[in-house]
């Protein structure tokens, strides 16, 4: 019996950030191939088709495509569509502060988000100031907020589109559920309630869709809050720990520490030494 060879990974190296209004490649586009970043492909031809999480879907002119860290690519063809493309670092998406625009690369739903037409020349301008931004001074904040402006545009969007984009309601509740109480750490009983599902039911449809149970994706929130609040570097750590729902300081170090490998002091220290730039 056959095994399959494992998924190769395309990684983003020596930056947090790239942007092209052309292509980008990091090995061979035209295998299944993982992704260790996030990535925005706005295509600029119509082209067949290409895969996300081994689904395919169409390559055409002013589609968005939203993919997530880890997730599966490829363009099962030897010449790349035309396109222009952002990829970014897990560092860099956690600088995203709106939550609810993360979300857009939660991997519920890969259908890509059509651009209207009398939208795709402002697009076009706001994508010519991220390249403009990376190519002359690389302000990290700067191009965190264009990037944020952009995907704000691009939610927008898919509302219209709320056909073609469509996520169970029932996992929207639960997202949103999830958003306004993680930091007060409630039960998994406390979500199946709400949502009307039992807590195996609810952590069985996460980990096909995201492959995260509740209290992982719940974790996942803490820390990036965590991080947040960390690097801005207004808030004390024992705030910070209390302001997460956290009942002491050295529960919260603990589950840092669990999480990242490292203290939350070494954290601050090692982010705020760091110069404010992409590269």
């Amino acid at each position: 019996m056959k095994t399959k060879s494992a998924l190769p990974t395309h990684f983003l190296t020596q930056t947090n950030f790239a942007a092209s209004d052309s292509s980008l490649v990091f090995g061979e586009h035209y295998i299944e191939h993982r992704i260790n970043f996030y990535a925005i492909i706005w295509f600029t031809q119509d082209q067949d088709i290409h895969f996300i999480d081994f689904e395919a879907y169409p390559i055409k002119k002013n589609t968005v495509y939203l993919l997530g860290k880890n997730q599966i690519h490829a363009i099962p063809s030897q010449q790349l569509p035309t396109a222009k493309v952002l990829v970014f670092s897990s560092d860099f998406f956690e600088e995203i502060e709106e939550i609810w625009l993360r979300q857009l690369f939660l991997p519920f739903d890969n259908h890509g988000i059509a651009i209207p037409d009398h939208m795709v020349a402002n697009m076009e301008n706001l994508f010519s100031l991220i390249l403009s931004e990376c190519a002359e001074n690389q302000e990290q904040r700067l191009v965190v907020k264009y990037t944020s402006a952009l995907l704000l545009l691009l939610h927008r969007f898919a509302k219209f589109n709320q056909p073609k984009y469509n996520i169970d309601q029932r996992m929207v509740k639960l997202l949103h559920l999830i958003e306004k109480h993680f930091k007060e750490q409630k039960p998994v009983s406390f979500y199946a309630e709400e949502v009307g599902l039992s807590a195996k039911r609810i952590n069985e449809i996460l980990k096909r869709t995201a492959n995260v149970n509740i209290s992982q994706l719940c974790h996942q929130l803490l820390l990036v809050e965590s991080k947040r609040a960390l690097y801005h570097n207004i808030l004390s750590i024992k705030e910070i720990a209390y302001d997460l729902g956290f009942t002491d300081q050295s529960y919260f170090a603990r589950f840092f520490k669990k999480q990242t490998g490292t203290t939350p002091e070494r954290f601050r220290i090692k982010e705020i030494s760091k110069p404010n730039n992409l590269r």
